[in-house]
């Protein structure tokens, strides 16, 4: 049977989260027909489980990251929908093309409030303070990904978790601004950093095993509490340009890096998939559909840096028997790249990424290694460069390392069977002295140039961490920052500057149906934090 987020779903959460959503009246006739075979309310520990893993499969691994990774050229498009986005046809601006995620966005973030709700003060489980916690970062997660692809959107108004009569307070609930709920993102990593020390005091105990993130634990709010400053650093990186205090504000994303993930064992991995039952997303998103292929920008760019993973992640097109094998590097004859913008329509044509055939490769809902990024990029823009130089080199390192778990996961699963070259995985060593044979002189003529272009690198793979190099392109790009120039974007059509509203708000809600107009607004409006104002 064919892997579903269905499958996945059912395999992790212990309870209905339907109970969880609906109050019944006081009314006699209600009291009287109460189901007594089903749970009326449900702990916040289980609610937390499916949180966890909506954010991680769907909403950080879904269709952002896959239709982002064509529009920034880490990945072409070149079959039916992701043919229509790399030639920036309807698909780019129609609304129906994000209304899967967009309906999954806001039921996760009602959950996560859900959570909230019930470990406050008045909730039904006061007391469990890291629960609390958890289900902030998670708000916090959620509301960044809706706002950073959509912009201005429903807020205050949408996602709550108290009902009216059994239905939402507002039906169609208005667009906040951004910059607002961007103030709410950081308040609610606020909240986190104080509730998840303080520990679960209430009868009904703390998440243990339902925390699927983290995997519950002696260590389990500590990593929580690291992800929240981590996630902090993020943000407010998101809206350096709109800072008023910038060497202020980048000195607190280094002060919040110091206080995140010190290594990979503690990032924030998703790591459930089996390969088989449960499979990583950006791999069922192939095994279905089959609709990228190697990106001939993102090549330019390994071979114009002499990067060793240009013989570790191509495979060639896959044959009749769904087989490929993987290139050896530059020379290998077998590489047919696709071009950036007007490929062939066409499947099993071109060389395809390794990354497509992880399937037990983890989601990142923040690594180790983009830490380092961000913390490079604060140091770079503090002009503190031989202490971003050293940053720098740890990311890319580290990145690498990523890389060939990716790499290991790909060659391992049997649904498509890769024959495996005869190169050796890259080693620390190998990536330190990559670092210091090619790297550092570019860093040396163009500091932020290299630490973006590594970044965008480094973060390119299985992880589903495509989202954030989007963001990261579009903070450059506001800047004044020529994509071409800056980041060898080879795509001559238009480039989208964020996701239309999805069909479903738009059809109901006139607020969205307003502002979505004819959707054509994707391409000239940036969001708040990258100079556009909705």
């Amino acid at each position: 049977m064919k892997f579903t987020y269905k499958n996945i779903k059912t395999c992790l959460s212990v309870a209905l989260i339907a109970g969880a959503l609906f109050s019944c009246s006081e009314d006699k006739m209600d009291r009287i027909n109460q189901d007594r075979d089903n749970a009326h309310d449900v702990d916040a520990k289980f609610i937390l489980t499916d949180v966890i893993t909506s954010t991680a499969f769907s909403n950080v691994g879904g269709d952002f990251n896959h239709y982002f990774s064509s529009y920034i050229e880490q990945e072409v498009g070149i079959y039916n929908q992701l043919w229509n986005a790399e030639t920036r046809l309807s698909e780019v601006y129609a609304s129906s093309t994000f209304n899967n995620i967009w309906m999954n966005l806001y039921s996760t973030l009602k959950n996560a409030r859900i959570v909230i709700d019930k470990c406050s003060e008045t909730g039904t489980q006061p007391g469990n303070y890291t629960t609390k916690g958890m289900g902030e970062v998670l708000v916090a997660i959620n509301s960044a990904l809706i706002t950073d692809a959509f912009g201005d959107a429903p807020f205050s108004q949408a996602a709550l978790p108290q009902l009216d009569n059994g239905k939402p307070q507002y039906m169609t609930p208005i667009l906040d601004k951004q910059e607002a709920i961007y103030t709410a993102i950081l308040q609610y990593l606020d909240d986190a950093i104080a509730d998840l020390p303080k520990g679960d005091q209430h009868a009904t105990g703390g998440p243990g095993s339902q925390d699927v993130l983290f995997g519950g634990g002696s260590k389990a709010a500590d990593n929580w509490l690291k992800l929240a400053y981590g996630l902090k650093a993020r943000y407010l990186l998101h809206t350096l340009n709109k800072s008023s205090d910038q060497t202020s504000t980048l000195n607190t994303i280094l002060k919040c890096i110091d206080k995140a993930a010190q290594s990979a064992d503690e990032q924030a991995a998703f790591s459930i998939y089996d390969g088989a039952t449960n499979v990583n997303p950006c791999f069922d998103f192939f095994d279905s559909r089959e609709y990228m292929a190697a990106s001939k920008s993102m090549y330019d760019k390994l071979v114009a840096r002499q990067d060793p993973r240009i013989r570790r992640v191509y495979v060639t097109a896959l044959d009749n028997n769904s087989s490929g094998s993987q290139i050896t590097g530059s020379e290998d004859s077998r590489l047919l790249l696709a071009p950036n913008g007007n490929p062939e329509q066409e499947q099993r044509k071109y060389t395809t990424s390794i990354f497509g055939f992880a399937s037990d490769a983890p989601t990142l809902v923040q690594s180790y290694h983009e830490l380092l990024f961000i913390k490079a990029e604060a140091l770079v823009r503090l002009n503190q460069l031989p202490e971003a130089k050293n940053a720098l080199k740890e990311a890319v390192v580290a990145s690498m390392m990523n890389m060939e778990n990716n790499v290991s996961s790909a060659l391992r699963q049997t649904v498509y069977p890769i024959t495996a070259n005869s190169s050796t995985a890259i080693t620390p060593n190998e990536a330190e002295n990559y670092f210091d044979a090619h790297i550092s002189m570019l860093f040396d003529s163009n500091p932020l140039q290299e630490t973006m272009i590594q970044k965008y690198i480094g973060m390119w793979g299985a992880n589903g961490e495509t989202t954030e190099c989007y963001n990261d392109v579009r903070r450059l790009q506001a800047e004044g920052k020529d994509l071409k120039a800056f980041y060898g974007l080879q795509n001559e059509k238009k480039f989208p500057l964020r996701a239309p509203y999805g069909s479903d708000e738009v059809s109901a809600n006139p607020n969205i149906q307003s502002a979505y107009g004819n959707g054509q607004y994707v391409f000239t409006e940036n969001v708040w934090w990258a100079g556009g104002t909705r």
